[in-house]
């Protein structure tokens, strides 16, 4: 372990994903307070956020400490390391989240059953994680990859811009952009796209033009119109009414 800690990049590594633990928890624990009504909120999250930093650095440090044994066993049988990587990451943070839930299990619940729980639960959790984060990385490699080689072929080549270079193979038409594949590039992509155009033509809903908007305001605008002419006319009419009464009332009167 102290070995472990000598590494720069190992106690970065450490540090990091102990305090990125802890926020969650503490977004964790900051919502169940609320959502349950525990009070205080201040002490239940302080409290979760506690124990995931704890779990953090537990599971952190021992996950190190396995790499590195690791990568020196396979520099005994001149392995290297980058062949063996997605192995040995995948070992160390199954055992070192098997062994921390199961111990921060039993030291909470002294019982055997709560050990062998929390072993095989954070065992699975933190298998589905560095899985999760192996398969992300070589999504990355292999984009990485592609832009090298085609960085490549476009200096063998001598066609300048990657734009240019789609346009001499025919790939990309005249006046047209390049479009970025990466996963943020088609995410705001898909924002981009109006949702309501999505919807089949017989749902009822649909998104009405300027135009159509416009023509629907100058109608609006003819009906408030025609009723305020209404209005005016009953209004008149009414007068003329009370006109006749009072003047009615008035002979009355005279007589």
């Amino acid at each position: 372990m102290a070995t472990v800690f000598h590494d720069r990049k190992a106690r970065k590594r450490i540090l990091w994903g102990t305090v990125g633990l802890a926020t969650v928890g503490s977004v964790i624990g900051l919502n169940m307070a609320i959502l349950k009504n525990l009070q205080p909120i201040r002490r239940h999250t302080l409290t979760m956020t506690a124990n995931w930093a704890v779990y953090g650095l537990f599971f952190f440090g021992m996950r190190e400490t396995l790499l590195h044994e690791q990568q020196k066993r396979g520099q005994s049988m001149e392995l290297l390391f980058s062949l063996t990587r997605d192995h040995d990451e995948m070992f160390s943070s199954i055992i070192s989240g098997a062994v921390a839930g199961g111990t921060l299990a039993f030291i909470a619940r002294k019982t055997k059953g709560a050990a062998a729980s929390g072993a095989l639960f954070f065992g699975l959790a933190s298998g589905a994680g560095q899985l999760a984060y192996t398969l992300m990385n070589r999504r990355r490699q292999a984009v990485i990859l592609q832009r090298m080689e085609l960085q490549k072929e476009g200096s063998e080549y001598g066609e300048g811009t990657p734009r240019l270079r789609d346009l001499i193979r025919g790939r990309l038409k005249v006046g047209e952009d390049i479009q970025s594949e990466s996963l943020i590039a088609r995410l705001r992509r898909k924002i981009a796209v109006d949702p309501i155009s999505l919807l089949p033509e017989w749902f009822p809903v649909r998104r009405i033009s300027s135009d159509e908007y416009h023509r629907m305001l100058v109608e609006r605008k003819k009906s408030v119109q025609d009723e305020l002419d209404q209005m005016r006319l009953a209004i008149a009419d009414m007068q003329r009414r009370e006109e006749s009464l009072l003047k009615r009332l008035h002979e009355q009167q005279d007589r």
